[in-house]
């Protein structure tokens, strides 16, 4: 007597054409060692489901790169965009801090605030060292637009760190 499952599948080719065995999603009987053939329309299938995918990641990848990151106030960045690529604009509130070691440039923060809210600016090794060996470093009062990674700790406090020096931009 066959179960529920076996009864299920005896018209999707899940069956041995010579055992009549059940024997799934296998291309070969695990009984009798048969070549099980699978209806042409399912290959086809599949294949048109890569197919799609691959397209679909094409477009992904083109639609991501070709944009540019929109501009957001600091007061409505959240904890959930942490390791976002965010991009601000504001005010340098204070003069930057700058740590340098061996006599190169390793580390260089400043705070921003657009009005909505004040945010920590920081860059490390080739990006600080870049910005510095162009003096490109602002000053207090001065206007920068940034964009960068945006982490934001435990205690919900965000910083954004530049990857590039061309993420600063007066």
């Amino acid at each position: 007597m066959r179960t529920t499952q076996e009864d299920g599948a005896a018209g999707s080719g899940a069956r041995c054409p010579v055992c009549e065995r059940y024997v799934g999603t296998a291309g070969r009987c695990p009984y009798c060692d048969e070549a099980v053939p699978r209806d042409p329309w399912l290959r086809g299938l599949r294949l048109a489901a890569l197919g799609l995918g691959g397209v679909g990641l094409v477009f992904l990848y083109l639609s991501v790169r070709g944009g540019e990151i929109p501009r957001l106030r600091i007061g409505a960045l959240v904890p959930p965009m942490d390791c976002a690529r965010v991009r601000v604009a504001g005010t340098v509130m204070r003069r930057p801090y700058v740590a340098r070691g061996n006599g190169a440039v390793e580390y260089l923060s400043f705070l921003v605030d657009d009005g909505s809210g004040a945010l920590r600016v920081a860059a490390r090794g080739r990006a600080a060292q870049a910005l510095a060996a162009e003096a490109r470093i602002p000053e207090k009062g001065a206007r920068v637009d940034v964009s960068g990674s945006l982490r934001v700790s435990a205690n919900g406090a965000a910083r954004l760190y530049l990857d590039r020096a061309e993420d600063l931009r007066p």
